[in-house]
């Protein structure tokens, strides 16, 4: 419900003290997934890994010469996956969230068609199966999944279907009529001498046998994100209660069909019985207006006295709603931070009303952890593909040596710019040490241009290039002045920009050489600018008369 946003029956079908069936009613035709925008956010934070300075595929340098051109691993896997295109693709999209949201879900790889001729590789594809859909499952042994497709029988009428895969084959049976009989719809004997599915996985809670359950590692955030559907359904209704006006007035306008009793008879005759008006709803008078409202009538018909204005507003205490509207996003926030993702949520303060630091290693540890579980599910989805592909020319053993080795990233660009901005401001105003404001300095250019690899490097080589980093211009000065610098450093760090563009427009490999060879050049640019400004200064006595 909060990756979907399906209905959630259990937290809206509830109905709270005091509310009546109209206000449950209600609820329900208006209800939002308030949470979705929200897990959406986790996903696509999560999709970064990929983008991971130390994300990598390598494959192995071997020809494996048996294989036919255009169709080895790395042409299937990274070019030629169908529908992803490549099987990155399909792990960062369809396998991340599906992980995300049901880690007991089973990954079935398999061929979509069987090859009709001998020589042709075959096509497998990875399928998941989320955890409804397992009637039963033995590790390494079986399994029996249902088929979401169904199949059709007789006069198009919708029917059931199931998949049984073994060690040996993989058997569909399709329902062939109304008594619920089945028969076989499609048989491959795949000949792995493996079972090719698994469980997606995450933390595991408890381990019965050979069965294991799993938990999702982000399952923290449901505890929070159930209570805030919940309350958002309750803020919504609110709302309506109380934050739009309810009109009052006093009338004598007498309702014309009931003569102001507010009951009229209904029927001829000995049928005839006594009902509610239905043109005032039993009120005796009408409004007079296109607007509903509250209508009060005279307490007796000689009160000539009405108050003055005889209309106005039901006034209504609209704090509940403030409180209320916090608390949707109190729970919104503590979901986020029991996974160490508070960052992204729209309002980042805890109770105490100040901001949240976050904790980098918990974050990076959190996202790590997921990582490695995807490099995991990856390497066996590689494996077994290969296995289709290539058991008849290669042996298990020499399959192993084609796959990519894939490295589980150790850095990840997670946090937003803003972050690294609210932390250099606030370093600058600790006038923290020039260090860290050039190291500080150096992560939010590779954060802002991360896009652009080029203009992140070459930012980045600047102020690792400038002596003096971080340091103010006044601050320069005054060391200047006082010799706590060098002439030479001083040169370099004021035109540190210049330098380096130079050197770049010059050097095309300049950007690639070794940090040593970068300092050198540059400082040689400074040196060349320092002996060009110099003046002889001549002695007083020399100085020629008519100068």
């Amino acid at each position: 419900m909060h990756a979907d946003g399906v209905f959630p029956e259990t937290l809206i079908n509830e109905r709270r003290p005091n509310e009546s069936l109209e206000v449950l009613d209600y609820r329900k035709k208006i209800f939002v997934a308030k949470t979705k925008p929200y897990f959406s956010k986790i996903e696509n934070t999560l999709q970064k890994i990929r983008r991971s300075s130390d994300w990598s595929i390598k494959y192995p340098p071997e020809a494996f010469d048996k294989i036919v051109e255009g169709e080895k691993m790395n042409d299937y896997a990274e070019d030629n996956y169908p529908v992803f295109q490549s099987l990155t693709n399909w792990a960062f999209s369809l396998l991340l969230r599906n992980y995300l949201i049901d880690a007991n879900a089973l990954v079935l790889v398999a061929p979509m068609e069987i090859p009709q001729e001998e020589n042709t590789y075959t096509k497998p594809v990875a399928t998941i199966f989320n955890s409804c859909d397992v009637i039963d499952f033995a590790e390494g042994d079986f399994a029996v999944l249902v088929n979401r497709v169904g199949a059709v029988y007789g006069d198009n009428k919708l029917g059931k279907s199931f998949y049984v895969i073994t060690t040996v084959a993989i058997t569909r049976y399709d329902q062939f009529n109304g008594r619920g009989e089945y028969r076989e719809g499609y048989y491959f004997e795949h000949g792995l001498g493996i079972l090719p599915l698994f469980k997606l996985g995450g933390i595991v809670i408890d381990v019965y046998g050979t069965h294991s359950l799993y938990e999702s590692r982000i399952s923290g955030i449901l505890p929070e994100f159930n209570e805030a559907l919940r309350e958002y359904s309750d803020l919504q209704a609110a709302k309506v209660l109380h934050l739009y006006p309810e009109r009052w007035e006093y009338t004598q306008n007498e309702c014309v069909n009931c003569k102001g009793t507010g009951k009229r008879m209904d029927g001829i005759g000995d049928n005839a019985c006594q009902v509610t008006c239905s043109t005032c709803a039993g009120a005796g008078y009408v409004a007079t207006g296109p607007y509903s409202k509250m209508l009060i009538r005279p307490a007796s018909a000689d009160q000539l006295q009405l108050p003055t204005p005889p209309a106005g507003f039901v006034e209504k205490d609209v704090e509940i709603i403030k409180v209320q509207e916090q608390s949707v996003n109190d729970h919104i926030y503590h979901a986020l931070a029991s996974i160490n993702f508070e960052f992204i949520a729209s309002a980042p303060l805890n109770q105490s009303g100040t901001a949240k630091e976050v904790d980098k290693d918990e974050l990076n540890s959190m996202v790590h952890s997921i990582a490695e579980d995807l490099v995991k599910i990856i390497d066996k989805v590689y494996f077994l593909i290969a296995l289709y592909r290539y058991s008849v020319q290669y042996t298990p053993d020499e399959i192993y040596d084609m796959l990519p080795m894939i490295a589980v990233p150790e850095k990840y660009d997670i946090l937003s710019t803003s972050y690294y901005d609210e932390q250099m401001t606030s370093a600058i105003k600790n006038k923290l040490n020039p260090a860290i404001l050039n190291a500080m300095e150096v992560a939010y250019a590779t954060k802002a241009f991360n896009n652009d690899l080029d203009i992140a490097h070459y930012v980045g080589l600047v102020l690792k290039l400038d002596p003096l980093a971080g340091i103010s211009e006044d601050d320069k000065m005054s060391r200047l002045s006082n010799n706590g610098i060098t002439q030479l450093d001083y040169v370099v760090s004021s035109n540190i920009n210049k330098f380096v563009a130079e050197l770049v427009d010059k050097n095309q490999g300049f950007l690639d050489m070794d940090i040593t060879k970068q300092k050198e050049a540059v400082y040689k640019l400074a040196q060349e600018q320092i002996s060009s400004q110099e003046i002889e200064v001549i002695p007083a006595d020399e100085v020629p008369l008519d100068a």
